[in-house]
């Protein structure tokens, strides 16, 4: 029998699995596995410029594609510097492999170089962490990570493999990939109830998560919500799972709201969520956050865990989203229960059009503006008229707190699979690190960032990145100067008494660009906008990703405050304390 190394075997593995780009930076104890990608040609690897991006980007390929990226580290501080990214696709549900290297077991226990227990510290934000100490289990343990990335609730597992037995040789076996992703249907009897609830309701609405968009079941929302004229309103990840131009999407939850989604949200008589977990930022706990205490709440998920976890749930439905919304259909359609005259003829879907127009209106009027600094909106307004419908857009932190989440409502989304975002762990840089990953996952698509100053330095190594694969992306820098999610608090609750969240020495980010490989442009006259936009287009096409300063306001787009739920509203609205004088 014909033998190689478990480095190479592991190598064998990610080709079997249909793994095409591994996102690391080499150490010695990996060394194994980087010589057998050297004549692995079908799998791309990227050159991250620090371990941080390496997680950012495998959780971009997971939410653009549905598949698990790949991480690949060396020992210690290479695998310690992913835990962030980490952390983030597990509270996002996002399917990572992480292969890690360690120290050769001949040193465990003897102060080996770069020694840590690094299964133990991922242990609590991965689905699955394991140390493998004996080679020929080396392969099934690649096996069962995928197989546990994909499965249920996905999430990210870590493969922790000493030195000297990944370069310790095996017998070659025919490697079998792990099995497709499971979809479990609900219980029959409770989809009738569910089915019956919504087929007797007068204004009942469909609530659509990142479950939804991961389930592919974003053709289902559309179709429940068409038989039966039902609003449907999205969270954060659960965005592009209907066309916000659809005439029956109204709007998003919690930060993310418009006042049209909110009255919805508050007048429902019974609500469907479907793999949407109701976090900190989409309720905030206040009336219009959460459903009505007399509507009735149907929630779907795929864990069990979930049901009524944030909410309370009249009915759980616990299966696959794609599959539940099927059995729905099947359910509803059997009670007769279709709107009568088609849904785009319905009242509450004029009505839906009527606001929705309306707010579009406000939103077009304040995106023209041209006052300095710049509105964050004339920004967004440029960016989604000049870049294509198919566009790949990502939302750092800062940007979701402030700019994006008064404007999300007015920068469209219209695809699934067309977002990059960070989970409630809200990692400061994850999206904008995250960003080279979708020209790499969709190389025809144009990608852009929107990124907070503040997100930004945290993550500018990833500059290079883009630039040395011509990954034609274009990152805006919402650029005010601040820390500014965190300064507003200072402002409005502490009495302007700021401290550690305004840059006296700020980076000329355009010119650090340019350092790069990157095209950089500094934005302060609202006239030069839409050129320099259209400029970054271009070059992105060229294959030279672009960073666009703009230098915008520090006031914020909708009071947007009030949304931080540690600091309620009725809190932001007292005074501060006064100063108490040193001694």
């Amino acid at each position: 029998m014909s033998a190689t190394t478990a480095g190479r075997a592991v190598v064998d593995a990610l080709r079997a699995e249909g793994v095409r780009f591994v996102f690391g930076l080499p150490g010695g104890h990996v060394l194994s596995i980087y010589d057998a990608l050297y004549d692995t040609p079908e799998i791309r690897h990227v050159l991250v410029r620090h371990e941080q991006a390496a997680a950012s980007m495998a959780a971009a390929h997971a939410q653009l594609t549905g598949e698990p990226g790949v991480c690949l580290v060396t020992a210690g501080p290479g695998c310690t510097n992913l835990l962030s990214g980490i952390a983030e696709a597990y509270v996002g549900s996002l399917p990572i492999v992480v292969i890690s290297g360690r120290a050769a077991t001949a040193n465990v226990l003897r102060g080996a170089a770069q020694e840590v227990p690094t299964d133990r510290i991922f242990a609590p934000v991965t689905k699955w962490s394991v140390r493998v100490d004996r080679p020929e289990l080396v392969v099934d343990a690649l096996r069962q990570a995928f197989a546990t990335a994909r499965t249920g609730k996905p999430g990210p597992v870590l493969v922790d493999v000493p030195r000297d037995v990944l370069e310790a040789e095996i017998p070659v076996r025919a490697y079998a990939p792990s099995a497709g992703r499971p979809r479990p249907p609900a219980d029959p009897a409770l989809v009738r109830a569910a089915a019956g609830a919504l087929a007797g309701a007068d204004r009942p609405i469909l609530i659509a998560g990142g479950g939804a968009v991961a389930a592919d079941a974003s053709a289902e929302v559309a179709e429940l919500a068409e038989l039966l004229a039902m609003p449907v309103l999205t969270s954060l990840a659960g965005r592009g799972s209907i066309p916000d131009d659809h005439p029956l999407s109204a709007g998003g939850l919690g930060a993310h709201r418009t006042r049209l989604s909110r009255r919805l949200l508050v007048e429902a008589d019974v609500v469907l969520g479907i793999g949407c977990r109701f976090e900190e930022m989409e309720t905030t706990w206040r009336e219009g956050s959460v459903p009505g205490p007399g509507a009735r709440y149907i929630q779907v998920d795929v864990d069990p865990v979930e049901i009524g976890r944030s909410v309370p749930a009249h009915i759980g439905l616990v299966g696959d989203a794609r599959v539940v919304l099927g059995q729905l259909l099947e359910s509803v359609r059997a009670r007769g229960a279709a709107v009568p005259g088609g849904w785009a003829a319905h009242e509450r879907v004029r009505e839906v059009s009527t606001e929705l127009s309306a707010i579009e209106a406000e939103a077009e009027q304040l995106g023209a503006g041209d006052e300095r600094p710049l509105s964050p909106l004339r920004v967004l307004r440029s960016i989604r008229e000049t870049f294509p419908r198919e566009t790949t857009v990502a939302i750092d932190v800062g940007c979701i707190a402030q700019h994006i989440a008064g404007a999300t409502p007015y920068f469209k989304v219209f695809e699934p699979r067309s977002l990059i975002v960070p989970s409630s762990f809200y990692g400061m840089g994850f999206a904008a690190a995250a960003l080279p990953a979708a020209r790499l996952v969709h190389p025809d698509r144009p990608a852009v960032a929107f990124v907070g100053d503040g997100s930004f330095q945290m993550v500018m190594n990833v500059l290079p990145v883009a630039a040395e694969y011509r990954l034609g992306v274009t990152w805006c820098i919402f650029n005010d100067g601040a820390l500014g999610s965190i300064r507003d608090i200072q402002e409005h609750r502490f009495g302007e008494r700021y401290l550690g969240t305004d840059f006296d020495v700020q980076p000329d980010f355009a010119r650090i660009a340019e350092a790069c490989g990157c095209s950089g442009e500094r934005v302060e006259d609202p006239a030069d906008v839409d050129a320099a936009v259209s400029r970054a287009l271009e070059a992105n096409a060229a294959g030279i990703p672009a960073v666009l300063d703009f230098i915008v306001a520090r006031e914020r787009l909708l009071g947007t405050l009030e949304h931080y739920t540690f600091y309620p509203r009725e809190l932001l609205d007292r005074k501060a304390p006064a100063p108490v004088d040193a001694p």
